[in-house]
């Protein structure tokens, strides 16, 4: 009965290594490839959301409903005790951002707005500046609101900016800006209102179009990631404070640097005029910014063959409620 030599059985092993060879490297290149394109779509879909995301808040920055809130001459009136510039209720400087002061260097920008949710129809005209807002409480925007909310009132013409003092749930639909009374819980802790009066008299003649909302400001600065590893972008996360796990955005935001377009004569000749830094922005020049560009380096979050991969976008915004 005839068998195999130990030649033919060694050649017959290396054949087989040979094969098994092939497939191995066949497999890594494969897994290695899977590796890289999921790592790239990744940061792709990171990088598609955190511009859109921006460029969506960016573009409403300094919206008051139907008011024209173009700089300088627009009648508004900020009735709360702290609005220098950079507080979070400053109106009149919708956007406002800091310079390299983040993690890696990175920018930080706030904005400024009226609540996306929808006016809140007044149902009978103010009798005074002074006087109680009287809203709609069947309104589903009416639930959310809350003692010590900051609110802005306005029509077509005018608009106040106030903290609500009362308790807002069982009222009928009353809201009262009285001066004096200091928030004690919430986000607003240490406001007040100057002296209650709104100045303008909303409803008189303009009930039709008349109605509050809540003001949101937003603050995105790149933080270390709570949730993985790397830095990731945040938004409201108190300077990257403590208080940031449930305000991360997206993870693998390396840096995000800003420069702001002026247009300082928008009256006569529309259009941006120069993009400066943030450190570079007059405290006058922070209310004739009519564009934003943005430049987000993303990367693969999780490690790649070859390394961690890193790319670079850039976008440019314009702020609908400013410029010509």
């Amino acid at each position: 009965m005839g068998g195999f030599s130990i030649v033919e059985l060694m050649i017959a092993m290396l054949i087989s290594l040979i094969l098994m060879a092939g497939v191995i490297q066949i497999f890594t290149g494969t897994k290695s490839t899977f590796i890289t394109q999921e790592g790239t779509s990744r940061l792709q879909e990171n990088a598609r959301f955190a511009l859109g995301r921006l460029s969506e808040d960016i573009s409403a920055a300094g919206y008051l409903g139907c008011l024209d809130s173009e700089a300088p001459s627009y009648p508004f009136r900020n009735d709360l005790t702290d609005k220098t510039i950079g507080s979070a209720y400053d109106l009149g400087t919708p956007i406002f951002g800091t310079d390299g002061a983040g993690v890696n260097g990175s920018d930080s920008i706030s904005i400024r707005r009226a609540g996306s949710g929808g006016s809140i129809r007044l149902t009978a005209p103010m009798q005074s500046a002074t006087s109680d807002i009287k809203l709609d409480d069947t309104s589903i925007g009416y639930n959310s609101l809350k003692q010590f909310d900051i609110m802005v009132v306005g029509d077509c013409a005018t608009a106040t900016v106030f903290m609500i003092t009362n308790t807002p749930s069982g009222s009928g639909g009353t809201i009262k800006h009285a001066s004096g009374i200091t928030a004690t819980s919430g986000p607003n802790i240490g406001q007040s209102n100057l002296d209650g009066d709104l100045y303008y008299i909303f409803g008189a003649d303009r009930a039709s179009v008349a109605g509050a909302t809540q003001v949101s400001t937003s603050t995105y600065d790149i933080c270390a990631s709570t949730s993985g590893v790397g830095t990731s972008l945040f938004v409201n996360s108190n300077n990257c404070g403590t208080a940031t796990v449930a305000n991360e955005l997206v993870e693998g935001v390396q840096s995000m640097q800003i420069l702001y377009g002026i247009d300082a004569d928008a009256a006569t000749s529309p259009g941006v005029e120069r993009y400066l830094r943030a450190d570079q922005v007059s405290t006058a020049q922070w209310n004739v910014i009519a564009s934003v560009r943005m430049t987000l380096r993303f990367d693969t979050v999780n490690y790649v063959p070859g390394g961690t991969y890193f790319q670079d976008f850039t976008t440019t915004v314009r702020l609908r409620n400013r410029g010509g």
